[in-house]
């Protein structure tokens, strides 16, 4: 009988890989399984690690791996600081920056980015991801999206949208 596999099993506050034994009557299991890590948003909820492969049509929240018996596949997913930036709602006819930022989670070689309305943008718009993360391309090329590299650096819309084009606006009546 071959050695089972190892995986980090449970909630992650034990990191300790461990065998997977298969249940009475069942097969060895070959696969270990983890929350997948969503850019922008952090590990998927509900997702524990274990031994086994994912669920059917949990693609969106697990990720599975292929398992050893020397060492745990399926390893803490390594992650950079955290930043923040600003959703926007509609209020009446415009889009409005909310008061409280929101946290972004990024993986460990993720550029910080924020998104927020562009200049085309109008109360159709939705902000994507809480404003963590960049535009979609579509969108920042139709000028309904801008983004920005810094943390909370998407505060800026209201001035940009609608107070610049006023003072070019002045600029030309002088």
């Amino acid at each position: 009988m071959p050695s089972p596999i190892k995986c980090i099993q449970g909630d992650g506050s034990d990191m300790t890989a461990k065998d997977c034994l298969p249940a009475q009557g069942e097969a060895a299991p070959t696969k270990c399984s983890q929350a997948k890590f969503l850019e922008y948003t952090g590990l998927a909820a509900g997702q524990n690690y274990a031994c086994g492969a994912c669920a059917a049509n949990s693609g969106a929240t697990c990720q599975d791996c292929d398992g050893k018996s020397d060492a745990a596949c399926n390893t803490k997913i390594e992650t950079a600081e955290s930043f923040k930036c600003y959703d926007y709602e509609v209020k009446g006819e415009k889009l409005i920056k909310k008061e409280t930022s929101v946290t972004c989670q990024r993986l460990k070689d993720t550029a910080i980015k924020c998104n927020m309305p562009g200049t085309a943008a109008d109360k159709t718009y939705s902000v994507k991801n809480n404003g963590c993360g960049p535009c979609v391309e579509a969108d920042k090329t139709s000028k309904k999206c801008a983004d920005c590299d810094e943390g909370e650096c998407n505060s800026a819309f209201a001035v940009t949208a609608f107070v610049l084009p006023l003072l070019a606006a002045f600029y030309f009546l002088l």
